[in-house]
């Protein structure tokens, strides 16, 4: 099926169709979702391995939240083209739980 999905749509780009091509928009919604989705998951690998060692336990927590949630986003909403919203208001709350956690932990 993802062959011939990218079969169609580099013969749309030869033939000079392909922005206006709902398989151009499928192919590009789905590269642009794993892509972010995947940096978000290296991102809350790296935090979770590698973190400054003056970040406490809480702000560590906050920060791989905050990447998982995004990369939940990047998924679901743009690879998948749900219109789910509570990717979105976790990916905010664990925002918010960052400067929380910022501000009442220190550094």
């Amino acid at each position: 099926m993802i062959d011939d999905i990218l079969a169609g749509a580099f013969g749309e780009l030869a033939f000079g169709r392909l922005g206006r091509s709902k398989r151009a928009q499928l192919v590009a919604r789905l590269a642009f979702g794993f892509l972010g989705a995947t940096l978000a998951v290296i991102g809350a690998w790296h935090f979770t391995m590698a973190a400054p060692p003056r970040a406490g336990l809480a702000l560590r927590a906050c920060i791989v939240a905050l990447f998982l949630f995004l990369a939940c986003f990047s998924l679901f909403n743009v690879a998948l083209a749900r219109k789910w919203r509570w990717p979105g208001r976790l990916f905010l709350a664990s925002l918010l739980a960052l400067f929380v956690a910022r501000i009442a932990f220190g550094p």
